[in-house]
């Protein structure tokens, strides 16, 4: 299929995975900017945070227009019914500002521990626990979702009672969110998002770089298997020339062994604008989602803030 361009402006987000202390300055500061969502992340390490939902509250909390991607919650490890209380949660308390996404990858061995709840370690048992989690933080109680029917009888506020797989009354109830977003580098996880008619967010930066093929491939399976809604996920530098562009990646990729793989745009603004158009353009994403790869707060900030207004341009 020949990618259908789209007619309406790609969405500008950011992608935070420093550290939690800095998210919320950081989401005024975009916004300020321009930018209209931000998508907070669930790492498990002594200085991020491994409470997105958490986070993704403070920043709706402190922010007025900023969108908020819960992006990327480890599925695989937790419990859907206690995902889909914290999602309808922040639903019933900021409607639309709110979207969460899941993500495949695994935790690490002492985490998977630790947890107290089986792993979804096979691929089967991964995509069934986002099939449940769709039955209980989609549907409204007694009614329809996907392939299965909430057909539960009616419960008085705090009846928790289980009346069976997929018709679990899960609160609050009035503000259901209509999606989420299955977040990944395959096209099994394309396919599976586009088969439910869910949002897919395609890591370009997580992806071997230099496979350009590879990355237009995936997101062609997601809208060949039904998929209407992308989101492109890149990371990279800026710098006042390309030399020190290419030199801090230098730099970078010794220092985090993460030779394997190329940044999604290096160089300057105007080079990694035009860089990022053209992957939304090869990909006809409807998100554009940037990580500006700096440690320094304020280098990262200036980075993003410097890049929006080309990049309006270019994607106009």
């Amino acid at each position: 299929m020949e990618p259908q361009f789209h007619t309406a402006p790609v969405t500008l987000s950011v992608l935070d995975t420093g550290v939690p202390e800095e998210t919320v300055d950081l989401a005024r500061r975009i916004e300020s900017a321009g930018y209209d969502r931000i998508w907070v992340t669930e790492h498990h390490t002594e200085t991020q945070s491994a409470c997105p939902s958490v986070m993704a509250a403070a920043v709706l909390a402190s922010t007025t227009r900023l969108a908020v991607t819960v992006g990327g919650v480890l599925a695989r490890l937790h419990s859907p019914y206690v995902v889909a209380q914290q999602i309808k949660l922040l639903a019933k308390l900021y409607g639309d500002r709110i979207q969460f996404g899941v993500a495949g990858a695994f935790p690490g061995t002492h985490i998977a521990e630790v947890v107290g709840a089986p792993l979804a370690e096979t691929p089967e048992v991964y995509s069934e626990r986002l099939l449940q989690l769709r039955d209980l933080a989609l549907a409204p109680h007694g009614t329809e979702s996907g392939s299965r029917t909430s057909t539960a009888p009616a419960a008085s506020p705090g009846d928790d009672a289980l009346y069976g797989y997929g018709q679990l009354i899960v609160g609050p109830v009035g503000a259901e969110p209509t999606s989420f977003c299955v977040c990944g580098t395959s096209n099994g996880a394309a396919t599976f998002a586009g088969k439910l008619g869910f949002p897919f967010a395609f890591h370009d930066f997580l992806a071997p770089q230099g496979k350009k093929e590879d990355r237009i491939s995936v997101c062609r399976q997601y809208f060949d298997a039904g998929g209407t809604h992308l989101s492109v996920a890149v990371s990279g530098i800026c710098a006042e020339t390309n030399d020190e562009a290419e030199r801090l990646w230098e730099v970078r990729s010794k220092t985090r062994a993460c030779e394997w793989r190329r940044p999604s745009f290096l160089g300057t603004v105007e080079e990694a604008a035009a860089q990022i158009a053209m992957i939304a353009q090869e990909t006809t994403a409807d998100e554009i989602v940037i990580q500006p790869l700096s440690s320094n707060f304020e280098t990262r900030v200036a980075t993003l803030e410097a890049l929006h207004e080309p990049l309006r341009t270019q994607l106009a």
